[in-house]
C-alpha cells in the first residue's frame, strides 16, 4: 500500500492532500522568502513487514502533524499492532534540505515505539541531509542512521 501526500499553492496558503480515503486537507501557511513555499513531499510505501517513509524538502513544525500520522501509519496505530505494523521502518531523509527540533523529536518518539514493539527504525541520510541538527543535539547517537552517498549501498554513520 502506498500513500502519497503532496502540496499545492492556493492564494497564499498550501493545501496538503492526504492519500487516505476521505482525503482530509490541512492548510499550511506559506514559508520562505516572498511567500515561496518550499517543496515538500511525503510518501509511505508498505510491503509486508517493511515500510519506507520518504520525505523531501523542509521538515519543520508545520509539517509535523502529517509526518507524525505517516509514522503512526507505518507502525500500526495500536501499541500492540505487531501484525499490522512494519517490523522494519526506514525514514529516507536523503532529499531533505532543512530539519528542526520538532522533527528530531518525532523521530526519537517513533524509534522508541518501534523498539518497544521489537521492531527496527532506520534513518537514511545523504550528502545534502542537514546533519548539524542531529549532531548538535546528540540525536545522531540515539538513532540508527545510515548514510547513502552512492545509491543503495547504505552504511552506518
Amino acid at each position: 500500500m502506498t500513500s502519497v501526500f503532496s502540496e499545492r499553492k492556493q492564494a497564499g496558503a498550501v493545501t496538503t492532500d492526504g492519500g487516505s480515503p476521505g482525503g482530509g486537507q490541512t492548510a499550511v501557511p506559506p514559508v520562505g522568502a516572498a511567500g515561496q513555499v518550499p517543496d515538500f513531499t511525503l510518501a509511505l510505501d508498505r510491503r509486508g513487514g517493511t515500510a519506507v517513509l520518504t520525505l523531501t524538502g523542509e521538515l519543520d513544525l508545520y509539517r509535523a502533524p502529517e509526518i507524525e500520522d505517516a509514522l503512526a501509519e507505518a507502525a500500526g496505530r495500536e501499541p500492540d499492532a505487531r501484525s499490522e505494523g512494519a517490523h522494519r521502518l526506514t525514514v529516507d531523509l536523503r532529499s531533505v534540505t532543512f530539519i528542526d527540533s520538532t522533527m528530531l523529536g518525532l523521530l526519537l518518539a517513533a524509534s522508541r515505539r518501534h523498539k518497544a514493539r521489537g521492531a527496527e527504525l532506520n534513518v537514511l541520510v545523504g550528502p545534502q541531509t542537514p546533519m548539524t541538527a542531529f549532531e548538535v543535539t546528540g540525536v545522531d547517537r540515539l538513532l540508527a542512521i545510515s548514510r547513502d552517498d552512492d545509491g543503495p549501498n547504505a552504511r552506518r554513520v
